[in-house]
This record gives C-alpha cells, structure tokens and sequence, in this order.
C-alpha cells in the first residue's frame, strides 16, 4: 500500500469509528475526525538526534491521521535534562490536548508532569516512568524483565561462562535493564562474570569508543550486552576494528535501522525489541479518549478525581536474530 492511499484509508476509518463511537453515545454528527483537527498531542522526547524513535514516530504520525489531530514530536537533541523540563513548561503554556513523554530525568520532570496535569492536560509516559508523578499511565517494557531477556540471550551465544561488559546510560529504564542483567547472570549463569559496565551516552559518535576502551581493558572479553539504542552498533564497530567479529558476541537493544545490518552480517548475534510503535499508538488513543471524555466510566471522572486508564501498561519484547531480522526492515 502507498504512503498517500495509506493516509486516506486511515483517514476513512477515522470518519468511521469516530462516527461509530458518536452514534453509540446518542452523539452522532459531534464527534467526527475534522471536528478534532484543532487537537494537539505532543511528544516529548530526549536525545532526538538517535534513530531509535523511528517507531515511535511513526506511530504519533498514523494516529494522529486515524483520529483526524494534529501531532508533535520534539525534544533536545542530546541528553539535556534541564532543556527536556523547560521544553516541557513551553508546551504545557500552549494547552495541548495530550502530551506523551520519554522521561531524561525523574527529579527534573516530576514538577513539570505535574503542572501539566492541574492544567488539565493528561499526560502518559512512554518507557521511563515517574511514579511519584501525576502523570495517568505508563506504556512501555518492563525495563528489569527486558535485560533478563538480553541476558539470556547473550549467555546462549557464549556458551553459560566468560567474561561480559554491559552497556548503557544513566537513564531510569536503562539503569533497570542493567540490573536485570546482572541478577539473571547471578541467579542462573555463575560463570558468567559482569567485568564492567560502560557509559555509551546513548551517543552513537561516541559510543564506539566507549566499547574500544572495554575490550581493550578485557582481551578475553567473551561478550558485550547493549542495553540502549545506540550500545549495539557502537559495540558492533569497536568488536569489527578489533578483528574480534565472532568471538565477542554481541547482544543489542532495539532495531535501530543502522544496526540491523551487523545482525544480517553476523557482527551481532541478536537484539531485544521494545515494541515502540504499539507503546506510542495506544498512548495518542489513550490520552484522545481522555480529552474527548469517551470512557464513560463515572459521569464525571475529573471532578472524582479518578485516574480512569490503565496506570501500567507493559507491552514486552520481540527478539530478533538473523532468522527474522528482515521484518524489521524498513523498505
């Protein structure tokens, strides 16, 4: 299917299911997709300038169409905590219907998320979570259980026993993911040992570097565990210069489009795969059926007080090898 016949059969089931919903609650003729295009869902990112947020915006992009609203991704390029929340306090000032967050930093957001939300602008997180925060839902992996997943990947392709550096940054979600690596290495592989972790920045300039520096230190290093974007081709590129393409084997996280060709190539054994554009496309829906008051769970839900979504929704993982690697390929 086109791009262009894409966006008009979208355009068609919004016109459809929103005039459904309108006709089941005695509404019809109120609620159609152009009665909405006023609307405004934003999301928030952080280090805007990496590939992973294909998915996600790819998504923002299909449901805004489906639900005939406008859509917004912006964010600082690099991981810049302070600019995320005062970008945060410009977009709650222009009173959007909806925003979805990728959270940098829970201290520096927390004020923010909440400010939005007594503005009467719902908020849902994506990944990262603020718990202590105001926001209505969090959508996205649980980040503990997804490095359990890359770590048991990475144990089968060195065989239960070496030694591993573990890769990421600083974020919530990826400290967890860590975490997971190191208790599914402890509770299961104790052959395994974790020699280091490195700091790649989420920076896909530096992140080769980080990685050298790591086999450099461990010349019998066994394997490598990305729990980032950027870790996998970053270790990928530093594994290749060092002549060691098959002996440090490699797990990624996520199917950025310029990392998939090392697991085509057998540079990397495999990655851990957030389901991105699901997370983002229920999150619009979510935050939509929010502002639209569609959920009729009470009358009057706002002045209950009453959080009337999901607080957690957990939308797991795909692993991918060189067996379905093409998949996730974008034509």
């Amino acid at each position: 299917m086109s791009k262009l016949s894409r966006r008009d059969f979208l355009r068609n089931s919004a016109v459809a299911s929103v005039g459904a919903v309108a006709a089941a609650h005695g509404l019809a003729g109120t609620r159609s997709a152009q009665a909405q295009s006023d609307q405004e869902y934003v999301y928030l990112s952080i280090v805007t300038q990496v590939p992973f947020w294909v998915d996600h915006r790819a998504a923002l992009e299909d449901a805004g169409e489906l639900l005939g609203v406008r859509t917004t991704f912006t964010g600082p390029v690099d991981f810049d905590v302070a600019g995320q929340a005062r970008q945060l306090d410009e977009i709650v000032a222009r009173n959007p219907a909806g925003i979805v967050i990728f959270v940098g930093d829970a201290g520096a957001m927390t004020p923010g998320i909440n400010r939005a939300v007594e503005a009467g602008i719902p908020v849902a997180l994506v990944i990262s979570d603020v718990p202590d925060s105001a926001r209505y839902s969090i959508l996205g992996i649980n980040g503990f259980n997804a490095g359990r997943a890359g770590a048991e990947m990475l144990a089968q392709a060195i065989g239960g026993r070496g030694k591993v550096v573990i890769g990421g940054f600083q974020s919530p979600n990826i400290v967890e993911r860590m975490q997971g690596y190191r208790a599914h290495f402890a509770e299961n592989y104790p052959e395994i040992e974790v020699v280091a972790e490195v700091d790649d920045r989420a920076d896909p300039a530096y992140a080769p570097t980080a990685y050298a520096a790591a086999i450099a230190a461990n010349p019998d290093l066994a394997g490598i565990g990305g729990t980032d974007g950027d870790s996998g081709k970053g270790a990928a590129l530093a594994v290749r210069d060092a002549g060691l393409v098959g002996t440090v084997k490699i797990v990624a996280m996520d199917r950025n489009d310029d990392m998939l060709p090392f697991i085509e190539d057998g540079t990397i054994y495999g990655t851990v795969v957030q389901k991105s554009y699901t997370e983002m496309f229920m999150a619009v829906h979510m935050l939509y059926w929010l502002h639209n008051n569609s959920l009729n769970v009470v009358s009057d839900w706002r002045s209950a007080a009453l959080n009337i979504l999901p607080e957690r929704v957990e939308t797991g993982v795909f692993t991918v090898t060189a067996e379905n690697v093409a998949q996730f390929k974008r034509s």
